[in-house]
């Protein structure tokens, strides 16, 4: 690939001021031209499909369209199962210290059919490198579909995530992420939601310390009637994390009915953490009830004198508040092997001297 490509992702769908510095993000001489190391589980037989899904917009945007023209890595694709299955599949990414991939995956939830999905990425803990992923998926009539990610990453990898995808009428598809690792994550969402009763539910956790960076958009566009869409973001901020998080709600015109909610919760721990959302509604319908909001504060003193009363030190009571916190955002995922592997990841940075302790 050479020196690499030059990309602007992340961009509001409405541009804010420019002085700001927030409508986007912008990457300098990005490389990904490997093939990632990936094992699977469950991905079952492979059968054709008539739905060309590579064509959907995502949430970072045309430039990770190019990246991946450039990586030229062939996609993964997962089909759905019967309701009564239950399928479930697996992608463990297996990351290595100088590593530079892109993986292209393409998820297919047949009318009436269902799927779980799971992500994780792991590196060993100082590895350095860059991982990307692209995640489309098709959710048809009366589809579920759940993607649960968890970036593990070791502490000097940039992670690029993005995803884009379209459900139709009463299809429905719920994302469960967590950004622990990594050196700066840069995700985006975006999801339309074209049938009626079409719904997407976004939970977002992530963990800042040190100096990593979070740049986030996500994006609900509603032009189903009586569609519906949640984004919730939740993390803690310490040291010198910096996390720029972008949510819009669009209502297009023929909306009718369509509702969204778009919240975000940040505790911070720190003077000198920077924190920035942008949250964002845009309304071409009348009839619809959009919402959002934030709650961004620092931990409570009346409680941390009671845990500290209790025998607990200032450290120990902020490093079980931030485990709780990162812990429920994963119970969303409904899935064992999930919240074992988030659990395993919190002890063990906690543990390794070699890491940023999240006390």
């Amino acid at each position: 690939m050479g020196q690499g490509l030059d990309l602007t992702i992340n961009r509001l769908p409405a541009r804010t001021w420019n002085w700001l510095r927030m409508n986007e993000a912008d990457l300098k001489q990005i490389e990904a031209g490997e093939s990632p190391t990936v094992i699977t589980e469950g991905l079952g037989e492979a059968e054709p499909w008539n739905e060309d899904i590579s064509v959907l917009p995502t949430g970072m945007g045309e430039d990770m369209d190019r990246l991946a023209g450039e990586a030229g890595t062939a996609a993964i694709r997962i089909q759905s199962g019967p309701l009564k299955e239950k399928k479930r599949a697996a992608l463990h990414f297996v990351c290595s210290d100088g590593g530079k991939s892109f993986q292209p995956v393409e998820l297919l939830v047949r009318e009436g059919e269902c799927l779980t999905v799971i992500m994780d990425f792991t590196s060993p803990p100082e590895a350095a490198g860059l991982a990307a992923v692209q995640t489309r998926f098709q959710v048809n009539k009366n589809g579920r579909l759940k993607l649960i990610q968890l970036q593990l990453l070791g502490s000097g990898y940039r992670f690029l995530n993005d995803i884009g995808g379209r459900c139709e009428e009463d299809g429905a598809a719920e994302v469960v992420q967590l950004f622990l690792g990594g050196s700066e994550t840069y995700a985006g969402c975006r999801a339309d939601l074209a049938g009626r009763d079409s719904v997407l539910n976004a939970d977002i956790g992530y963990l800042g310390r040190g100096n990593q960076r979070f740049d986030m958009n996500y994006t609900a566009d509603h032009r189903g009637e009586r569609s519906s869409s949640r984004i919730l973001a939740g993390g803690v901020l310490r040291d010198r994390a910096f996390k720029l998080f972008r949510g819009t709600i669009d209502f297009k015109s023929g909306a009718v009915g369509a509702e969204g909610e778009e919240k975000e919760d940040v505790l911070l721990f720190g003077d000198d953490v920077v924190n920035q959302t942008i949250p964002l509604i845009l309304c071409a319908e009348e009839d619809v009830l959009g919402s959002h909001g934030a709650t961004i504060g620092r931990l409570d003193e009346e409680l941390l004198f009671y845990l500290c009363s209790r025998g607990m030190r200032r450290e120990e009571a902020e490093a079980m508040i931030t485990r709780a916190r990162l812990e429920a955002v994963c119970r969303k995922s409904g899935d064992e092997a999930a919240e074992q592997m988030v659990h395993n990841y919190l002890k063990e940075v906690k543990e390794n001297g070699k890491q940023k302790s999240i006390s």
